[in-house]
């Protein structure tokens, strides 16, 4: 659910563009095993995907006139309606969510989050379970909070860390995942003493939409033989086998020196050439080596999507 391209990056500006490193059209997506495998995001869990049609880019510029030495929340949900354009509303509460997560299932937002120069900064996180800021360490002796004078600025992200023409910081939202905020601080500090109380802040979102289609193993491979229960098969040469491990723990491979080896139950291995599988109450598919190898390559060159408890417990 976030991306953060390497600070290097920057010194490479003039070479690359924004449109090298978006999603488009053939892109792999494999999503954390972590998001929970129930009705929001049980679509998507564990899973890999490619981007199937031509993505489509919505620039979503967002703006607050904040107050120096104040804050304002920006919540990328759809949980509260937007009011209407030019229609003052009297707190942030009631400014409505930005509605920046997809409205269906195997649709994947990539944003792309290009802040204005200004005198202010940026924090992130998620809101489930009180989860922290992501950008910060670990100690709780220094928990970072927007409302500390100190601690504020902890793991803090400003404009030049990723700037509107070039932005390194990128979310990924599907339907219904976890809530993500980013907090504007408006830290004008002494330039804006002299009677100039509020500063603005400007962040330029590109959402780029992706429709996803889900690949597996089978699907890409030109030889996907399904081998049943209680089977026994010699595995010949150019052939891979993945053998899963059944209910009864008698699934075991035979080795070219003789050796049984166990599969234990839920799990699997792959075992090449001169091998024999016995499923016995689990299974087996039969596939070529090189169809093998495209899928630990797609696997390796797939963009994760991690779930965000992976980034705020460590």
């Amino acid at each position: 659910m976030l991306g953060n391209l390497s600070p290097l990056t920057h010194q490479g500006q003039m070479l690359m563009k924004l449109e090298d490193v978006q999603a488009q059209k053939g892109s792999w997506f494999r999503f954390s095993s972590q998001f929970p495998a129930d009705s929001k995001t049980g679509w998507a869990s564990g899973k890999t995907f490619v981007v199937s049609q031509d993505t489509v880019l919505v620039d979503y510029p967002v703006s607050r006139i904040i107050a120096n030495g104040d804050w304002v929340n920006l919540d990328l949900t759809n949980d509260t309606n937007p009011t209407l354009p030019g229609v003052p509303h009297p707190t942030t509460a009631q400014a409505g969510t930005l509605q920046m997560y997809p409205a269906t299932v195997y649709i994947l937002y990539q944003i792309s989050v290009g802040m204005k120069k200004g005198p202010y900064f940026s924090q992130f996180y998620f809101v489930s379970q009180s989860n922290p800021p992501v950008y910060q360490l670990g100690s709780s002796a220094i928990q970072s909070g927007i409302a500390d004078p100190v601690y504020r600025y902890l793991g803090a992200q400003y404009p030049k860390d990723s700037p509107e023409k070039f932005p390194t910081w990128f979310l990924y939202s599907i339907m219904q995942a976890p809530k993500m905020i980013v907090q504007l601080y408006m830290d004008g500090g002494d330039t804006m003493a002299a009677g100039v109380l509020y500063g603005k802040a400007t962040v330029v979102f590109r959402v780029n939409k992706c429709k996803l289609s889900e690949i597996t193993a089978a699907s890409i491979a030109g030889t996907h033989l399904p081998i049943g229960q209680n089977q026994t098969i010699n595995v010949t040469a150019g052939l891979v086998a993945s053998v899963t491990g059944g209910s009864k723990g008698d699934t075991y491979v035979t080795n070219s020196s003789g050796t049984n080896l166990a599969v234990a139950s839920g799990l699997s291995v792959v075992v090449g050439a001169n091998y024999v599988v016995h499923t016995g109450s689990g299974s087996a598919i039969i596939t070529r080596e090189k169809d093998l190898d495209k899928w630990q390559q797609i696997q390796e060159k797939a963009t994760y999507i991690p779930y965000y408890n992976e980034l705020t417990n460590y």
